[in-house]
């Protein structure tokens, strides 16, 4: 797409039928080009590289050069949006006609479909009662939460919503219509059972499992990956991969159990043992599919000690059939035990797979986690796992604490390139193949405005290969409760900062903000709570309006935070940002299934009751991010 400036529009409203809209923009005049880029999953491909090589408006020259800026800011009413936006070029609107439009999603259980430069709202339809916090482990609603996946093809947008069917929680798959949002076929119940080492069965239980990875469409089937709530009811929770005929939406006849022990003597500090979880998250990042349809994805902790496999995939990078029958390869840490204790997740980013590179091993594929060492693997032989260093990986790199997902592009000089966001920077490493195959950072930014947990999601775009038209997009975190986000875009030959902006408000500090711009035919995309941000040439450097504070969602008793001091059996010591040390007995919490690993130096957030001693009895224990500037206010 290409644009020029039309006549401002300030402070409009758009009736769409369903819901006013406020729209703040500038008018944009849109022509249509052959190379048109349709967004249609998460992170542009099912490799997951983050790279759109189709953008032929937005270079470093005109991005850095002051016209690139805001253009239209968009304001749904109760909605807290999730995922990343998808964008579809000439889709035949019901009741509109051809218009290019961009999908929004949200906890709520919403699906809206926008003009994608104007904003106007569209089409919206809501899928089911989304499950209320009285019946989520976590104490928090829950509606959609993944990043949905559309066919192109079949003109069909699947999304999978955390729905109150019978007052049971319950995950139901949809297909719905690009052009009117109705139902292609009618939508299925999630429902999965397996067995476990000793020949039991375990049923997929919706009320513990959470499906925050984005979906995937291969080999004519949609994919779906759950994990725990925060790791709470470890005892229970594991993590899945569900499968689904595309056009029928008829379950796979097996699916992918990566903890299948039925019992484990791992010790969880603070946790009823046995300790499950292993599950898949990824940040909200999506499971990757090669080009023979093989999936790719990384797991999370599964208690301490507990990692065995093949009955156990703790803390593993997986290779996976198409049926869902067969790990084909793995490879786990070879600390990684070590890993597991005090929570530092390999499966807290997602696995890219990098296209066909040349020399001796084509196939590779990167991933990065909690502990910042980013692996480059063989596709073919991923590593296993070995008890002492090194790792049978191909190179590794540090990078930083990573709840994030890297990115991948061509260079105008044939080679590629990995974009990393561990902790506080953006870092390109060249993949060199020859004469030997290594990782060598060729570039990294400034330090880069973040807070929460460490690292942030990138994307790339370009003009195919073309010299001097790479840019990196990246967004920072914010760093206090209900703070502002800030988006970077950076040169990609250098990672300098073409251009930055703080905008929108983050009111869930609890929860991180895991977003990655969508850039799409000259336009930027961002959804952040209840906004919808648009950029282009010929905006402005700032948004035109500031939103106005979102009550955070809370929990329903006394809610307090702090930092663990000392554990002994149900006891935790928490030391208060005030500096006292509040005696807390969490026994009711873990009886609940409702509390995280403990341990020393962890921070926790904690609901629950005083008695008359003044001791503090937990009913929920969860993480809290590590600055006490993210904390909640006690109450």
């Amino acid at each position: 797409m290409s644009h020029r400036p039309g006549k401002p529009r300030r402070n409009s409203v758009v009736s769409s039928g369903i819901a006013a809209v406020t729209v703040v923009a500038i008018g944009i005049v849109c022509i249509s080009h052959a190379w048109a880029t349709n967004v249609v999953t998460y992170h542009y491909d099912t490799f997951r590289t983050g790279w759109n090589p189709s953008e032929q408006t937005l270079t470093p020259a005109n991005v850095g050069g002051g016209s690139f800026g805001f253009l239209a800011e968009i304001k749904l009413p109760a909605s807290k949006l999730v995922g990343h936006p998808l964008v579809v070029q000439g889709v035949s609107v019901k009741g509109v006609g051809t218009v290019d439009v961009e999908y929004l999603f949200d906890n709520y259980n919403s699906v809206w479909a926008l003009n994608a430069y104007t904003g106007a709202v569209l089409l919206h339809t809501k899928l089911g009662t989304p499950v209320p916090a009285s019946d989520n482990p976590y104490n928090q609603g829950v509606g959609i939460r993944s990043t949905p996946v559309i066919d192109p093809t079949t003109q069909t947008l699947y999304v999978l919503a955390d729905t109150y069917v019978n007052s049971t929680p319950t995950y139901m798959l949809y297909a719905l219509s690009l052009g009117s949002l109705a139902n292609q076929v009618p939508p299925v119940a999630v429902a999965a059972s397996n067995n476990l080492v000793d020949g039991s069965a375990v049923v997929f239980n919706a009320q513990v499992e959470q499906q925050k990875a984005a979906l995937l469409e291969a080999n004519g089937n949609i994919y779906a990956a759950f994990g725990s709530f925060a790791d709470l009811a470890s005892n229970e929770a594991r993590g899945w991969v569900l499968g689904w005929n595309a056009a029928t939406l008829t379950p796979l006849a097996s699916n992918m159990l990566t903890n299948s022990l039925a019992s484990t003597s791992a010790n969880c500090p603070g946790a009823p043992a046995p300790c499950y979880l292993s599950s898949i998250w990824m940040s909200g990042f999506g499971i990757a599919a090669d080009s023979a349809g093989r999936l790719y994805f990384v797991t999370a902790n599964g208690g301490e000690n507990s990692y065995a496999v093949p009955n156990n995939y703790a803390e593993s990078a997986l290779k996976v059939s198409a049926d869902l029958t067969t790990v084909e390869s793995y490879f786990a840490p070879y600390n990684v035990n070590g890993f597991d204790k005090n929570d530092r997740d390999f499966g807290s980013g997602g696995l890219t797979i990098l296209p066909t590179q040349p020399g001796a091993l084509p196939g590779l594929a990167v991933a990065a986690g909690k502990a910042g060492i980013m692996y480059l693997m063989n596709q073919n032989n991923l590593g296993g796992h070995v008890l002492t260093p090194p790792d049978q990986v191909v190179a590794q790199a540090t990078i930083g604490g990573c709840w994030c997902g890297q990115s991948y592009f061509t260079g105008s000089d044939g080679v590629g390139r990995i974009v990393s966001g561990g902790d506080f920077n953006v870092e390109v490493w060249k993949v060199n193949t020859s004469p030997a195959l290594t990782l060598t950072q060729e570039s990294a930014s400034a330090t880069l405005s973040s807070g929460q947990d460490a690292g942030k999601f990138t994307s790339v775009s370009s003009n195919g290969t073309t010299a001097d038209t790479a840019i990196i997009w990246t967004i920072g975190r914010p760093s206090v409760v209900d703070g502002p986000l800030t988006l970077y875009a950076l040169s990609a030959a250098d990672s300098s900062t073409l251009f930055s902006a703080s905008f929108g408000k983050w009111a869930s500090p609890n929860i991180n903000a895991e977003i990655s711009p969508v850039v799409a035919n000259g336009y930027v995309y961002i959804a952040v709570q209840n906004y919808l941000y648009i950029l282009g040439l010929h905006g402005t450097a700032q948004p035109a309006v500031v939103p106005e504070a979102v009550e955070p969602i809370r929990t329903a008793g006394h809610e307090v935070y702090g930092t663990v001091v000392a554990t002994s059996g149900h006891l935790i010591k928490l030391r208060l940002r005030t500096g006292k040390v509040l005696p807390v007995d969490n026994e009711h919490a873990e009886e609940l299934n409702r509390s995280v690993e403990i341990f020393a130096g962890r921070s926790l957030g904690i609901d629950g009751f005083y008695d008359h001693s003044g001791v503090f009895h937990a009913k929920l224990t969860f993480r809290a991010k590590d600055s006490p500037a993210l904390w909640l206010s006690d109450k």
